[in-house]
Formats: structure tokens, C-alpha cells, sequence
């Protein structure tokens, strides 16, 4: 036997056209209402019959058809190297509440510190018209940024920076942050000291050794330089690199890691070789992550200002987005100052 379902089981969805009727204005103002983001005056009032006829409808505005309607989606898309990081957190909570204050969705994409991938990311996001890209995961080569450019695709660099100025890019300052956690290091008596470096192109690492080896010129002895080790920005490579540092007959009193990252695994490293920090090896990292705070860690690390700077570089792309004489002025670089916080995985030597 066959079973009518009632007829009121599937109710239509309401429409913009339903709301207009519901607060008594046209359609275009619904929709300018529903655009509000793109900078459309409305008076208050309005606004709210408005919204009230939306509350009640429980309406639910399709972002794609509003998109087709002005060759926008309001979406933002983001990009950083690798979600599993410790610095990320504080970052994309930061543009994600910058992003939906101002009316839009988020895209996260994690590229896994892969260039290709990276560049997959990018093009999907391309494809689903992202109205701008927040870039972290950036490598030495604008190649990604022409790419968006050409698909009139609004850009800006968070946290990482390239050689030349192509984008507006909101970054720390990485040379003074790693001068100034080499010299505490310095200051506190450490002669034997050590650096372990990101990847060279990766500007912002490339920076951190740079300022590293500024405030350490003096001390290379036979002028071969004091011991640097590249890894990964990963717990792991911070964890291998290490153990080739702390692993020999002489190891160094002091070691600097270009992200906290690693420093948690230079942490675990000490573990592994029986090492006390700071009695036996001083450890100072670079982000301020929040892991390192935690009792028993006390990180002493530089300050990436993460939340300040993902909210300035949201700030900046939504500018370029929605003020057309901005759109093609020239690239800006806001650089925020690097502070040193001071906690304990840091003291001087015995």
C-alpha cells in the first residue's frame, strides 16, 4: 500500500523575495542588505525589519547564488604550510575572525609544506572564486601570487614574507627577533652556542639565521662559524636536528630554534640524552606558541604576534577587495616588532 506523505513535509524554502514582502522593501534592498560587507549604506531601521523578516523566516541566503549575482562568493581563502604546527592556532582564529566580522566564509588549505601542493590549493581555491587568498605557506617565488593576480584575485602574505615586495605582506621582524634571542642567550653567558634553521627559503627562517649569525660573528674561533643545523619546522626535525647538536663530546650551552616547533622537539631531545633544561643546555625558541607557556616547558621564545598580525593582514586584503581605488596601488609591508618573552628553559651556564 502506498503511503501519501503529508503535504507540508518538504516546506518551500523561503525566498528574498518572501523577506522583501515580510519587511516591506524591494528585493535590491534585501540584497543590499545581504551585501552589506561590500560597503552598501543602509538606514538603521531598515536594517533591522530587515533582519527581523530573515530571523523569522529563518531564511538562509545561498552564498554562491549571491556570488553569481557580482562575480563574488564571499570567501576568503587561506593557506599555511602545515596545519599541524603549533604556530597556526592563534593565526587562523585571528583571520577567521577578521574574515567573518566583516561578512565572509573562511577556506582553509595546508599544504604540507609542499610547493605543488601548495600550488593545487591555490588553484582550487581559484576555481571556487575566492574573493582574496591569505597567504602564509609561501615559499621564495611569486610564481603562486601571478597566478592569483591573473585571475584578478586579491592577495596578501601573512607571517612570511618574500626577497622583493609583490604583495601587501604583514610579517615580524625576523632578523631583530633572532639578534635579540641570540644576545639574551649572550647576555646571560653562553659562549658555546648553536642555531637550529629552517629552511633557507623560507625568508623568515633565512632572516632568524641571519641575525643569529650577526651576534654571533665574534665567537667562530678557527672562523669556521659555530654549528647550524637545518631541519624541518616540525617537532621532529626540531628533535633530530638536536640530537646531531647535543649528541658529541662538547656540545653547546645555548641553542636557538628558528620556530617553537622545533624547540619542542629540542625539548624532547634533551629528554632523550638525559640533558637538564636550563641546567644543562639553555633552549630559546621563536612564536610564542601557546604549548610553550604550559608549566614544566616555560619556553623563553620571540613573539610572532600572531593574532595582531592575522588581523592586520585580514584588515589590508578586505581594503584591497572592497575599495577599488586601493585595488592596484602599490604592495605595503607592515613589519610588528619582535619581543622577547623570558621564561624559564633559559639560564646561564653552570
Amino acid at each position: 500500500m502506498q503511503t501519501m506523505e503529508p503535504e507540508n513535509s518538504h516546506p518551500r524554502r523561503p525566498t528574498i523575495k518572501d523577506v522583501a514582502d515580510r519587511a516591506g522593501v524591494t528585493k535590491a534592498t534585501v540584497s543590499k542588505y545581504l551585501n552589506r560587507a561590500h560597503g552598501y549604506a543602509m538606514a538603521a531601521s531598515t536594517r533591522e525589519r530587515i533582519r527581523a523578516a530573515i530571523q523569522e523566516l529563518d531564511f538562509q541566503p545561498s552564498p554562491l547564488a549571491r556570488g553569481l549575482s557580482r562575480s563574488a562568493t564571499s570567501t576568503i581563502g587561506l593557506v599555511v604550510a602545515d596545519i599541524r604546527s603549533q604556530f597556526y592556532p592563534d593565526l587562523v582564529a585571528s583571520i577567521q575572525a577578521a574574515a567573518e566580522a566583516a561578512g565572509y566564509t573562511l577556506v582553509l588549505g595546508s599544504s604540507g609544506d609542499d610547493p605543488d601542493r601548495e600550488l593545487d590549493i591555490i588553484r582550487s581555491m581559484a576555481h571556487r572564486r575566492v574573493d582574496g587568498v591569505v597567504l602564509v605557506a609561501v615559499r621564495s617565488e611569486s610564481d603562486h601570487i601571478d597566478y592569483l593576480r591573473r585571475r584578478g584575485i586579491q592577495i596578501v602574505l601573512a607571517s612570511r614574507d618574500l626577497p622583493e615586495l609583490v604583495a601587501d605582506t604583514v610579517v615580524v621582524d625576523s632578523l631583530a627577533g633572532g639578534r635579540a634571542a641570540t644576545r639574551h642567550l649572550r647576555e646571560l653567558g653562553h659562549r658555546r652556542l648553536a642555531h637550529v634553521a629552517g629552511e633557507a627559503t623560507v625568508k623568515p627562517f633565512a632572516d632568524r639565521r641571519r641575525g643569529f649569525e650577526l651576534e654571533t660573528a665574534d665567537l667562530g674561533g678557527d672562523g669556521s662559524g659555530l654549528p647550524v643545523e637545518v631541519a624541518a619546522s616540525t617537532i621532529d626535525g626540531g628533535r633530530a636536528a638536536a640530537h646531531r647538536l647535543l649528541d658529541v663530546a662538547e656540545p653547546p650551552t645555548g641553542v636557538f630554534f628558528a620556530s617553537d616547533t622545533m624547540a619542542l622537539g629540542g625539548l624532547m631531545a634533551c629528554a632523550d640524552l638525559g640533558l637538564r633544561v636550563p641546567d644543562d643546555v639553555s633552549i630559546v625558541g621563536f612564536d610564542n606558541v601557546a604549548v610553550g607557556q604550559l608549566p614544566g616547558i616555560g619556553l623563553t621564545t620571540i613573539d610572532s604576534d600572531a593574532v595582531r598580525v592575522g588581523e592586520q593582514a585580514t584588515e589590508l586584503l578586505l581594503k584591497r577587495m572592497l575599495a577599488p581605488a586601493d585595488a592596484d596601488a602599490d604592495p605595503i609591508l607592515v613589519t610588528r616588532p619582535a619581543e622577547l618573552v623570558v621564561r624559564t628553559s633559559a639560564a646561564p651556564p653552570r
